[in-house]
């Protein structure tokens, strides 16, 4: 994945609420497979999705890149109804699959 690629795929993670601040260094990512659990450990960030477990030391994965977007831009936080209602079509789309 470029890093062209995976900066347009943060920016639609985050343009469509799919980032969810939890605290100063750890956040979920609703991703198009699964969420994924994003943390910082001490000046590096961490994913636990599988581009992130296995290439996250060369270059950071999308759900990283729009995690750091996300604590730049408060108000891509998704409103409670907003992240309700994704939450349940992730739900819906898991139970289909």
């Amino acid at each position: 994945m470029s890093l062209k690629t995976i900066k347009e795929k943060a920016d639609r993670l985050k343009q469509n609420y799919r980032v969810i601040l939890l605290g100063p260094g750890q956040a979920l990512v609703i991703g198009d497979h699964d969420t994924y659990d994003v943390t910082r450990l001490s000046f590096r960030w961490s994913c636990n999705c599988p581009w992130g477990r296995h290439k996250g030391r060369w270059a950071e994965c999308s759900h990283v890149v729009a995690v750091r977007q996300a604590q730049l831009d408060p108000r891509s936080q998704a409103p409670v109804a907003k992240l309700a209602g994704l939450l349940q079509e992730l739900k819906r789309l898991k139970e289909s699959a």
